[in-house]
C-alpha cells in the first residue's frame, strides 16, 4: 500500500472515529459495528474514550464493542476499574474479568495464559482453594463442596467471609454486591472448565501453581507492572505525581525543548476529551486554540493529558465519568490560566501562546498554583499567631463569608469560596488570578481587623468575661454591642443589650423622622459613623486616620449592612430574635 494510500485510510478513519464519539452511546456501537473496519476502528479509540463509551452504554451491552478491543485498551479498562489506589478491588476485578470473558472466550483464554498467568493466579489464589487428593484416599472422604475435573485435582470456592481474611484489599471493597459470590462462582467454574477443555496437562499446573502463590509478593509485582502501565499513560505513580503541586518561581522555569517535526511518525488520536478543552474560555483554552496550526499542537494535546493524569493520581480521584474528567481537566487548565497570567507582561492573548511554545505546562502549572499555596501559607500562619485564637474563639467568629474564604484556604489543597455564585457549590477550584486576588483581599481584611481587635484586647476582656457562649459570637455584635454600650454610658461588666437600651441606641444610630415607604430608608448620620470611628480608636489606642486607611472599607461595609437590615424598620417593630448585629436580650 503506497504512503497515499496509507495516509487516506487514517483520513477515512479518523473521520469514523470522531463521527461514532460524537453520536449518543445508544448510536455509537451500532455504528462501530457496521463500519467497514469495526476492529481498526475500535483500536484506534483512545482507551479513556472507550472506557467512558463502554460505561455510558453499560459495559454487559457492550459486549460486542469489548470483543473488538485491543490488549492494551482492555488492560487499561483493567488497570482504570478495578484498581483502587494501590489495592485490587476484587469484587469489580471478577466483574471486569467475567465481562472479558464473554467478550471473547478464546482471547481471554490466550491473554490469561500468555500475558496474565501470575495476575489469574493471583486473583484464583484470593477465591478457590485447592487440594489434591492422596493416592490411598478416597473420593467420599473429601468435602461435598469441593469441585473436580478430572479426579485428583480438586478446588472449592472460598466464602466471602474466608476470601476476605486472606485478602488486602481496600476495605471498600469487602463490601460486595449481593450477586458478588454468584458472579464469582459462574466466572471462575467458567474458565477452568475452557482451561482444562483446551489443555489438561496446562490446567494440572496451572493450579499447582495458583496453590503455592504468595499473595503478598504476587500484589507486589502486579501493582508495580500497573503502576509500569499507568505511568505509559501518563499516570505516574502517587509518589511522582504529588511533584505536580511543588511551587516554582517564574523564574526558576526551564525553557521546552522543541524536538523537530516529523512528517513519517503518525501521532496517537487525542482523547475526546481533550478537544471539550476547545469549548472552554479560560486562558489556557484560548492560547491552545492560537496554536491549533502549529506543528507543537498535538504534543500540547498530549502533554495536557499527561499533566491532567497526574492530578487525578495526586488527588487520588477515581475515574468513574466523563463529569470527573472533565471536573479534572477544569482544575489543570484553571492554574495553567492563572500561571499564564503570572508570567504575561500583557493581557495580550497571542504573548500566552507564545509562552506556551516555550515553557512546559507542568512548570507554568507549579507558577499558577504557587498562587494559591502561597495565599494558603498567609493564611496558616496568621491562624494560630491571631488574637481569635490567642482568646479560643472558633472560626465562625468570622461570619459565614469570611469563614468560608478561611475554610478554603486552611485545608490541604487551597480552594475558591464560591458560595453558589457560578454554579461551582460552596468551594470551586481558583481558576483565574482574579480569584487568587478576591481571596487575598478578603484574608486581608481578616487580618487587619483581627489586628484591631488584638490590639483592644484589653477594653474587651471585661464583656468576654461575661459572654455565655464564645460559639454564638460574631466580630460583627461584638464590635458593634460594645459600640452601643459606650455610647450608652454603660458599664463594660456585662455584653448584651436590653431592648429599652437597644430602642434608645437604636433612635440616635437612625434618623427615624427621614425614613419613608418610598424612599431608600433610614441612613446612619455621619455623626454616628464618626461616634463608632472615635471609639474604635479610644478602645485600639490606634490613631483614627490609620484605621480609616486600613479598615475604612470594611467599616463602611459593615454600616451599609445595618442600613440594609433596619432601613424600614420603625422602633415599634424591633424583635430581639431578628436582631443579628447587635446582642439583644429579648
Amino acid at each position: 500500500m503506497t504512503s497515499s494510500a496509507i495516509q487516506q485510510a487514517i483520513g477515512k478513519l479518523r473521520q469514523h472515529r470522531e463521527k461514532a464519539l460524537s453520536l449518543p452511546s445508544s448510536s455509537a456501537m451500532d455504528f462501530i459495528l457496521d463500519a467497514p473496519q469495526p476492529a481498526a476502528l475500535v483500536h484506534s479509540i483512545p482507551e479513556m474514550d472507550l472506557l467512558f463509551l463502554v460505561l455510558d452504554i453499560g459495559p454487559e451491552d457492550a459486549l460486542p464493542l469489548l470483543s473488538l478491543a485491543s490488549n492494551s485498551q482492555w488492560e487499561f479498562i483493567l488497570d482504570m476499574q478495578t484498581w483502587k489506589q494501590d489495592r485490587i478491588a476484587f469484587s469489580s476485578l471478577t466483574r471486569w474479568l467475567n465481562l472479558r470473558f464473554l467478550a471473547d472466550p478464546k482471547r481471554f483464554l490466550q491473554w490469561a495464559r500468555q500475558d496474565a498467568v501470575e495476575f489469574i493466579e493471583l486473583y484464583l489464589s484470593k477465591n478457590i482453594q485447592v487440594r489434591f487428593r492422596e493416592p490411598d484416599e478416597d473420593i467420599s472422604d473429601i468435602s461435598d463442596d469441593f469441585m473436580t475435573l478430572d479426579g485428583s485435582l480438586f478446588y472449592r470456592m472460598l466464602p466471602e467471609f474466608e476470601m476476605e481474611a486472606f485478602s488486602d484489599a481496600a476495605p471498600e471493597d469487602s463490601q460486595a454486591q449481593p450477586d458478588t459470590d454468584e458472579d464469582r462462582y459462574i466466572f471462575v467454574t467458567q474458565f477452568l472448565n475452557q482451561l482444562y477443555a483446551d489443555d489438561p496437562i496446562y490446567f494440572t499446573n496451572f493450579m499447582l501453581e495458583t496453590a503455592a502463590v504468595l499473595p503478598t509478593e504476587a500484589e507486589e509485582e502486579a501493582y508495580r507492572l500497573h503502576s509500569v502501565r499507568m505511568a505509559e499513560k501518563g499516570f505516574l505513580p502517587f509518589e511522582e505525581s504529588v511533584g505536580v503541586y511543588q511551587p516554582i518561581p517564574p523564574e526558576k522555569m526551564s525553557r521546552r525543548y522543541n524536538t523537530p517535526h516529523r512528517e513519517d511518525i503518525i501521532p496517537l488520536p487525542a482523547s475526546v476529551y481533550a478537544s471539550e478543552l476547545q469549548k472552554s474560555d479560560n486562558l489556557m483554552a484560548v492560547a491552545l486554540k492560537q496554536l491549533a496550526q502549529d506543528d507543537l499542537y498535538l504534543e500540547l494535546q498530549t502533554e495536557l493529558a499527561s499533566l491532567t493524569n497526574q492530578i487525578i493520581i495526586a488527588d487520588r480521584i477515581h475515574i468513574e465519568s466523563r463529569d470527573d474528567l472533565m471536573a479534572a481537566v477544569q482544575k489543570t487548565t484553571g492554574y495553567l490560566s492563572i500561571g499564564l497570567e503570572i508570567l504575561a507582561a500583557s493581557q495580550d492573548r497571542s504573548h500566552h501562546a507564545a509562552i506556551i511554545r516555550e515553557r512546559m505546562l507542568s512548570d507554568i502549572f507549579r507558577v499558577g498554583y504557587g498562587a494559591a499555596l502561597e495565599l494558603k501559607w498567609q493564611a496558616q500562619k496568621w491562624a494560630p499567631q491571631s488574637w481569635t485564637a490567642s482568646q479560643k474563639l472558633p472560626l465562625s467568629f468570622w461570619g459565614e463569608a469570611w469563614v468560608g474564604v478561611l475554610g478554603g484556604l486552611l485545608i490541604k489543597k487551597p480552594l475558591f469560596f464560591d458560595n453558589y455564585q457560578t454554579g461551582g457549590g460552596l468551594y470551586r477550584e481558583f481558576t483565574s488570578l482574579a480569584d487568587i486576588e478576591t481571596m487575598r483581599a478578603v484574608l486581608n481584611d481578616i487580618v487587619r481587623f483581627d489586628g484591631i481587635l488584638m490590639a483592644m484586647t484589653d477594653a474587651l476582656a471585661p464583656v468576654l468575661a461575661h459572654v455565655s457562649s464564645k460559639h454564638g459570637l460574631l466580630w460583627k455584635n461584638l464590635a458593634l454591642t460594645c459600640w452601643a454600650r459606650s455610647h450608652l454610658g454603660l458599664p463594660m461588666t456585662a455584653f448584651a443589650l436590653s431592648m429599652d437600651q437597644f430602642i434608645t441606641f437604636y433612635q440616635a444610630l437612625f434618623d427615624v423622622t427621614s425614613a419613608s415607604d418610598t424612599d431608600s430608608g433610614m441612613k446612619i448620620s455621619k455623626t454616628m459613623k464618626a461616634s463608632f470611628l472615635k471609639w474604635l480608636s479610644d478602645a485600639s489606642h490606634l490613631p483614627q486616620r490609620e484605621l480609616t486607611d486600613t479598615c475604612g472599607a470594611i467599616l463602611e461595609s459593615l454600616f451599609t449592612e445595618l442600613e440594609e437590615e433596619f432601613a424600614h424598620v420603625a422602633p415599634s417593630n424591633l424583635n430581639a430574635r431578628y436582631i443579628q448585629l447587635f446582642q439583644v436580650n429579648g
